[in-house]
């Protein structure tokens, strides 16, 4: 197991050469860090120095999500993977605006891609009405092609997105979006919403991680020192296929009840049990194999498209972002 999630109070601690997780109910658990690397938590935690030094010598890193499954903060031990030639390659990209501007808009259009194939996969089958949202949406991927700033290329992407939710209760009526609200999430679809795309950015980054990239040198969100926005980039080519996917399975086959949910006026997120069931869901995925993708796991995919992105940085190669297949 690579990755572990915790969602309810826990405290962890080293035994021996692993990892101890003592619940606040049950029993304790050891984890071996030989085959461990990342610690997704999604609930309250208890740790001291001791194991934060242990864990960091032995490469695991820990990911904090808040109420809502946003991303908050890690415990990571020194990058070994640093490269000068890679960082310098990136910061060229970014101060080169034309440069720049070439690379992101080439992300955003896997993305964009990449909603419209969640579509078009219904549309073949039984949602002919989806077609107009579909054609609506490839005239702002159109667009995309002429902007000739960033901000330019986030406009084009958020009103294809716009469409594209528009079309979510053409699936199934209980996939409608009114509007798409985030801190907090105001009904059930949006806390989905928001608590997966909090797990995709937290795989992203822990991917990264594994390449010589410097993950807060970013080409389509403002690169900055508090967060790794280069996973931000990479997320937008991902969060269709396994964000919104697994919220189409999760909807479509009810695998979600009421008692799930913690509502109220203008306020809704997943409960302990709702977010248990979405990270298994969301852990089965991560590890499936995809015949249509070609690929052994969306780990691995991930984590291939991360190398792409390094490969372009040092001119190696031009990059292709992934293009999910229907």
């Amino acid at each position: 197991m690579e990755t572990l999630y915790l969602l309810s109070d826990t405290r962890l601690s080293r035994r021996d050469n692993t990892l101890q997780v003592t619940p606040k109910e049950g029993k304790p658990r050891r984890f071996p860090v030989e085959t461990l690397k990342h610690v997704v938590v999604l609930g309250s935690m208890q740790f001291n120095t001791e194991l934060a030094s242990f864990l960091g010598k032995n490469g695991v890193r820990l990911s904090f999500h808040d109420f809502y499954g946003y991303f908050s903060g890690s415990l990571e031990a020194a990058n070994p993977h640093q490269s000068g030639a890679v960082h310098l390659g990136q910061a060229r990209i970014i101060l080169d605006e034309t440069t720049r501007l070439a690379l992101a808009r080439c992300i955003l259009n896997g993305g964009l891609h990449n909603l419209a194939a969640n579509l078009r996969y219904y549309c073949y089958r039984d949602r002919p009405d989806l077609k107009p949202i579909l054609e609506q949406m490839q005239r702002h991927q159109e667009n995309l092609l002429q902007a000739n700033s960033i901000e330019q290329l986030m406009g084009c992407e958020g009103m294809t997105r716009q469409v594209y939710y528009s079309g979510w209760q053409l699936i199934n009526p209980e996939l409608t979006i009114v509007r798409r609200t985030r801190r907090p999430p105001t009904d059930r679809i949006n806390a989905l919403i928001s608590f997966c795309n909090g797990l995709v950015y937290s795989a992203c980054k822990h991917e990264l991680s594994k390449t010589h990239l410097d993950p807060t040198l970013s080409f389509v969100h403002a690169p900055t020192q508090a967060r790794a926005s280069l996973a931000l980039d990479l997320a937008e080519v991902f969060k269709p296929v396994l964000a919104d996917r697994l919220i189409f399975t999760l909807v479509n086959q009810r695998m979600l009840k009421d008692e799930d949910f913690t509502e109220s006026p203008g306020f809704c997120h997943l409960s302990e049990s709702g977010r248990r069931i979405v990270v298994e869901a969301f852990r089965e995925k991560m590890d499936k194999v995809s015949l249509a993708d070609d690929v052994r796991g969306y780990r691995t995919l991930i984590l291939r498209e991360a190398f792409r992105l390094q490969s372009h940085v040092l001119g190696l190669t031009d990059y292709q972002p992934f293009l999910h297949k229907v």
